[in-house]
C-alpha cells in the first residue's frame, strides 16, 4: 500500500502544481532586447553616434531609420516610437512608418493607438497583399486583446512507460524493523505503461475598477494504466479569484492574485479525495528579461477509505505550500528558470506528517527545424531536488527512526511543432529516491509522447 501512496502523490503533485491564478502583470515600456548581452555595448555605440548625426541634422531619414531599429533591438521601444513619430513629420502618411509604429505601439499593449497606425497603413490604394494580410492578423489580435473577457487553453493526449511505475522498492526481500521481510509481486517495482489526458482552462474577466480582474483556471488530468488499474487516476483543480494591478500603488509592472481552491481525486474509479483551501500569488516583471513570482497556499484534505486505500483517512489533515520562480532570458532562443519551496504536510498519524523542501532549475533553447519548416523546435531540461522528513517513526517500518527521503530528478523534453497551435511533445525523466526506509527507495525511468494543443 506504501506504493499507492508514493505513486498517487507523485502525480497529483504534477497535476496541482499548475493550478494557479493566471495573475496579469502589465507590461514595461521595454521590450526583450533582440541581441545578446555581450552585443548590446557595441549597438548602443552605434545608436550614440546615429543620435548624435539625427541632432545635427533632424531631416536625415535613414540616419532615424537605422537609429529606431537599433532601438528596438536593444528593446528600447519608446525611444524607437519618438523616432518614428517625428520621421512622420517629414514623411507624412508613408505606409512604412504607420505599420512599423503599430506594431511598436502592439508589443507595448497600447492597443487603440496601434490600431490607429496599422488602419492607416492600409488606407492608401497601392499596399501590398502580404502586408494587408499582416495587418489584418494583428487587428484580429487587438479585437482579441481588448475584450473584456478572454479565455486560453491546453489540451494534451499521449502515452507514457515506466520502468517503475508503482515505485516500488527492487527485490523480494526488505528489512522492516530489522528483520527480513518478503514483499508480494504487487509490491514490488513493477514496469507499467499508461495512457493519458490532461488539460488547461484559463478565463480572465475585466471587472469595472482600474487594473482589476477576476481570473478563474481549472486544471484537470486522467490516466489509465495498462496493468495496474488500481493506479487510474482522474483528478480536477480549480482557482477562483481577483487579480490586482499594483500600480497604483508605486509597483510598477507587479501583480497580485488572491484565489480560492477546490480539488477532487477518484482513484481506481473510487472517490479519493477533496483539498478545499485558499491562496495568493505575487507575479512581477522585473525587467525586459526577467520576472519572479512567489505563492503561498494552504488546503484542507478530505480522504476517503476504500478497497484500494483502506486507510486513506489517516491522512487527513492541513497543508501550507510556499513556492518561489524566477525566469530569465539570455537570448531571443534561450530561457533559464529557476524554483523553490517548502511545504509543510499535516496527517491525522505522526509518520504521515512531513516537511518537504524542494528546488529545480532548468533551460529551454529553441532552434530551428533540421527538417523542412520555418517553425522552430524547443528543448528544455531541467534538474531537481526534493527532500522529505517526517515526524514519527511508521511502527510496521522501523519503529525507532522516522523517515527521510532525497529524491533527485532529471527531466528533458523536444516540443516540436506540427502546425499553428498543434505540436508533438517528447519527454524523458528518471527520478531516484533514496530512503531510510526500504518501503521508499526506488528508481523509476520514464518516456512519454503526447500531442499538445493550445489556444
Amino acid at each position: 500500500m506504501c506504493a499507492v501512496f508514493a505513486a498517487l502523490t507523485v502525480a497529483m503533485a504534477a497535476t496541482t502544481s499548475f493550478a494557479q491564478t493566471a495573475s496579469t502583470v502589465p507590461a514595461k515600456k521595454t521590450a526583450r532586447p533582440q541581441v545578446p548581452t555581450p552585443a548590446e555595448r557595441q549597438v548602443q555605440a552605434q545608436r550614440n553616434l546615429l543620435f548624435q548625426r539625427m541632432l545635427e541634422k533632424p531631416d536625415d531619414l535613414d540616419a532615424a531609420f537605422d537609429y529606431a531599429t537599433l532601438s528596438i533591438k536593444v528593446g528600447d521601444l519608446e525611444a524607437a516610437i519618438a523616432t518614428l513619430e517625428r520621421m512622420l513629420i517629414f514623411a507624412p502618411g508613408l505606409p512604412r512608418l504607420q505599420l512599423e509604429l503599430g506594431l511598436l505601439y502592439f508589443r507595448l499593449n497600447a492597443h487603440e493607438t496601434a490600431r490607429a497606425y496599422f488602419e492607416a497603413a492600409v488606407a492608401g490604394p497601392d499596399v501590398p497583399e502580404e502586408v494587408r494580410e499582416k495587418v489584418e492578423t494583428y487587428l484580429n489580435r487587438i479585437d482579441e486583446a481588448t475584450k473584456t473577457t478572454r479565455t486560453s487553453g491546453q489540451m494534451r493526449a499521449g502515452i507514457r512507460y515506466q520502468t517503475n511505475a508503482n515505485r516500488g522498492p527492487d527485490g523480494e526481500i526488505i528489512i522492516l524493523n530489522g528483520l527480513p521481510f518478503q514483499l508480494d509481486a504487487l509490491s514490488q517495482a513493477s514496469p507499467d505503461g499508461n495512457v493519458y489526458v490532461s488539460g488547461t482552462f484559463h478565463l480572465s474577466h475585466d471587472l469595472p475598477q482600474q487594473g482589476t480582474s477576476l481570473e478563474f483556471d481549472v486544471v484537470g488530468y486522467a490516466s489509465k494504466q495498462f496493468k495496474r488499474d488500481e493506479f487510474d487516476l482522474a483528478q480536477a483543480e480549480a482557482t477562483l479569484g481577483p487579480a490586482f494591478d499594483l500600480g497604483r500603488f508605486g509597483y510598477d509592472d507587479t501583480a497580485l492574485g488572491v484565489y480560492g481552491i477546490l480539488s477532487n481525486a477518484f482513484l481506481h474509479e473510487n472517490y479519493y479525495a477533496t483539498f478545499l483551501g485558499a491562496g495568493t500569488r505575487l507575479v512581477r516583471q522585473i525587467d525586459a528579461r526577467s520576472s519572479a513570482s512567489a505563492t503561498l497556499e494552504y488546503r484542507h484534505k478530505w480522504f476517503n477509505n476504500s478497497s484500494t486505500v483502506p486507510r486513506a483517512t489517516d491522512r487527513d489533515g492541513d497543508e501550507v505550500r510556499f513556492e518561489t520562480a524566477y525566469q530569465r532570458v539570455l537570448a531571443p532562443t534561450r530561457t533559464v528558470n529557476a524554483a523553490a519551496g517548502v511545504t509543510r504536510s499535516l496527517a491525522r498519524v505522526g509518520y504521515l506528517t512531513y516537511t518537504e523542501l524542494a528546488v529545480q532549475a532548468g533551460s529551454a533553447v529553441a532552434f530551428m527545424s533540421p527538417i523542412e519548416g520555418e517553425q522552430q523546435w524547443i528543448l528544455a531540461t531541467s534538474l531537481g531536488f526534493v527532500y522529505r522528513d517526517y515526524d514519527s517513526p511508521d511502527p510496521l517500518v522501523n519503529a525507532s527512526e522516522s523517515e527521510r527521503d532525497y529524491e533527485y530528478i532529471a527531466q528533458a523534453s523536444l516540443n516540436i511543432p506540427v502546425r499553428n497551435n498543434l505540436s508533438l511533445l517528447a519527454e524523458v525523466d528518471y527520478r531516484y529516491v533514496d530512503s531510510n526506509y526500504p518501503t521508499r527507495e526506488h528508481n523509476n525511468f520514464g518516456t512519454a509522447l503526447s500531442l499538445v494543443k493550445v489556444w
